[in-house]
């Protein structure tokens, strides 16, 4: 499940770009909605450039590590989808991403958003119950 919030907390919001909130071990997947299908799907973390590329492929689903992604081509009445995933999020995963077409009929097209990691709900109950046994 993915939420955009628009709260104020960093000034990506001023560009309209959305941020999902997500706890340190969480899994997280966005979708990216494209009106065009394109040739080559990118996945990166800030602007696709190469050392920034998560996932870059032709095909319609890749892995890499924590990082998948899942191209979904619709009819000409839908969107085309591509589903971009990072498991067990860590605090080191708070940034902007991008999901990246090549080669559509419109050029280039990018969709941006940014993610914030934020501690685990679960450290905070282990170390409640941890305290209750003492």
């Amino acid at each position: 499940m993915s939420t955009a919030l628009h709260d104020g907390n960093s000034g990506q919001v001023d560009r309209g770009i959305p941020i999902y909130r997500r706890m340190e071990g969480e899994n997280i997947t966005v979708k990216c909605k494209f009106s065009y299908s394109g040739t080559k799907k990118f996945f990166c973390k800030g602007k696709c450039e190469k050392r920034n590329i998560l996932i870059e492929t032709t095909g319609n689903a890749a892995k890499n590590g924590r990082y998948s992604i899942q191209y979904v081509k619709n009819g000409v009445l839908s969107s085309d989808i591509l589903n971009v995933s990072i498991a067990q999020l860590k605090k080191s995963d708070t940034g902007p991403y991008m999901c990246h077409l090549t080669k559509t009929w419109d050029g280039n097209l990018s969709h941006e958003f940014y993610i914030l990691v934020t501690e685990g709900e679960f450290q905070q109950k282990y170390l409640f119950l941890c305290h209750c046994f003492t």
